[in-house]
Formats: C-alpha cells, sequence, structure tokens
C-alpha cells in the first residue's frame, strides 16, 4: 500500500512536471564559441597569443645567456679553485632558480589577464543574453556543455554570435576593462 502511494505521488509528480515543461521554451548556446568566435573574443584571444610571443622571444633570450653561462661555468671547473667554482655555481643555480621563478609569474599572469580578459567580456554579454531571452519569449536558455543531447535547431549560438559582434566592438571592451 504505502509503494503503490509512493509510486502514485511520482507518476503525478512526473505528469505535472511534463506538462509544464510542454510550455517551456528551451534553447541552448555554447558560451566557448561565443567568446572565440566574436569580434572581441577574437581580439582577447590575439592580444593573448601576441602577449606571449613576446614574452616567449624575451624567454628565449635569457635562457640561450643562462645556456651560455652554464657552458663557461662547465669550461671553468678544472681552472677555477674549488671553493671560487662553487661559489660560481652557487650563483648559476641561483639565478637559474630566479629565471624559472619569473618564467612561472609570467605564465600565471598572462593566463590572470586572459582569464579576466574573458570574465570582463562575459559581463558585456550578459544583458545581451537577457534582452534576447526576454524578447524571443525563452524561458531556459541552458550551455551547451551542460546538454547530453539536443536538437541541433536549439541551438541558438550564432544569433548570439551575431548580436555580440552588433553591440560590443573592441572599443567598447577597451573602455570596460579600463574603469
Amino acid at each position: 500500500n504505502f509503494l503503490m502511494k509512493i509510486s502514485n505521488f511520482f507518476l503525478v509528480l512526473f505528469f505535472c512536471l511534463y506538462s509544464v515543461n510542454l510550455s517551456a521554451e528551451i534553447f541552448y548556446i555554447d558560451i566557448d564559441k561565443i567568446i572565440n568566435q566574436t569580434n572581441v573574443g577574437k581580439y582577447i584571444n590575439k592580444e593573448f597569443e601576441n602577449s606571449k610571443k613576446i614574452y616567449n622571444t624575451q624567454n628565449l633570450e635569457s635562457k640561450n645567456q643562462l645556456k651560455k653561462r652554464e657552458e663557461s661555468l662547465i669550461t671553468q671547473k678544472n681552472i677555477l679553485k674549488a671553493s671560487e667554482f662553487n661559489n660560481k655555481l652557487k650563483l648559476f643555480r641561483k639565478d637559474v632558480n630566479d629565471f624559472n621563478q619569473l618564467t612561472q609569474k609570467t605564465n600565471r599572469d598572462l593566463q590572470n589577464k586572459l582569464m579576466k580578459n574573458k570574465a570582463n567580456f562575459l559581463k558585456l554579454i550578459e544583458p545581451i543574453l537577457l534582452d534576447y531571452v526576454e524578447a524571443n519569449n525563452i524561458t531556459y536558455l541552458l550551455e551547451k556543455k551542460n546538454i547530453i543531447v539536443g536538437h541541433n535547431d536549439l541551438n541558438k549560438t550564432s544569433d548570439i554570435i551575431e548580436l555580440v559582434n552588433k553591440k560590443i566592438n573592441i572599443s567598447n571592451f577597451n573602455d570596460s576593462v579600463s574603469k
């Protein structure tokens, strides 16, 4: 009797939820695609890649200088007194350690700047999404990566990319970042 009541309860609950969802407009978007394929998103990624290239060029020069110092130190091993060689070796190891720490910090800073820029961009996109949902009587707008299966005609990513490109340009984005 108790099991029958529970099964009836879930059956009624299922039909209630199912009938409520029949009238709901549910669509989805791919946020990653929006960030990477809009004009501002491409600009953010290009700026990141350019910063990375500049840093990698500078980093390569520093690596080459350290490599030359290492080779020079190796050639001096049998010439210098053991204490003098050990002092130079200790200094060299400290410089290598400093270089590695600076490299890690710079990489972290570059990643943080990229994430900050993407977060600022998402803040600019949010009002566009809200207006789109309201204008199109959409009940739910979901993130694509949280959907297991969905018809492609429910994907509104290209509509949002088009709207974002119309409403947000690089100067708007740069103005919002500099505030």
